[in-house]
């Protein structure tokens, strides 16, 4: 653990937060717990750090100690949340890079913002809080990331992209040079997006076409 790094709680015990536990390890920082129903994760292997029963006990556990605290919950709203809850009680919320990420000093990640292994994210470019670049993704220079989205695996943004908040970028997707993705938008996995995409809207394909847009309460 490097000098002055308290430690580091974990919200969530899924199969996104194993991921993040052993970019924070393989960095040389101490995960001191993690918080989840789940003892198990989702995968059935033992976790090898404290569990806690649920997310208020690892609020305290962070307050009581002064720990930094990350959300690995791959659920949009739910990691938002539970980002906004954390600073707004004043607890530390740092961004979290992979040590094989690229992430260029021009850019500004936000609070609760996980960039994970083998992505990159060029200069210029601003990603709100609580986004996570999944492993292998590209956000290149000037791009925009609203508060809690995700780019999934392997997905690119290539320059001047904006996406909004909420909003999902499929496995290998494709969004072309500033073209705009609205708030809440889902890109299906594979999609070329040449054109921007409404608010709401969910498209796939290559080029990408629109296949439903989604209303107030998240249906289709």
């Amino acid at each position: 653990m490097g000098a002055g790094d308290p430690g580091w709680v974990v919200l969530g015990a899924g199969g996104h937060a194993r991921s993040v536990v052993d970019v924070l390890e393989r960095a040389g920082h101490a995960v001191v717990a993690v918080s989840g129903a789940d003892p198990t994760g989702d995968h059935g292997e033992p976790w090898h750090v404290d569990v806690l029963a649920d997310d208020r006990e690892a609020f305290e556990l962070i307050s009581a100690r002064g720990l930094r605290a990350v959300v690995a919950i791959g659920a949009n709203p739910a990691r938002t949340g539970l980002v906004h809850e954390l600073v707004a009680r004043g607890l530390s919320v740092p961004p979290v890079v992979a040590a094989t990420a690229t992430v260029s000093a021009r850019s500004v990640l936000g609070a609760g913002t996980v960039v994970l292994e083998h992505a990159h994210v060029g200069p210029s470019t601003r990603l709100g809080e609580a986004v996570i670049v999944n492993t292998g993704a590209v956000v290149e220079h000037d791009c925009r990331v609203g508060a809690g989205s995700h780019v999934a695996p392997g997905a690119v943004l290539l320059g001047g992209a904006a996406v909004g908040g909420g909003a999902l970028v499929g496995s290998g997707a494709r969004i072309l040079p500033r073209v705009t993705v609205g708030s809440g938008a889902t890109i299906g996995a594979g999609a070329v997006v040449t054109g921007h995409v409404a608010d709401g809207q969910t498209v796939v394909g290559v080029p990408a076409v629109t296949r439903g847009t989604r209303r107030p309460g998240g249906t289709l």
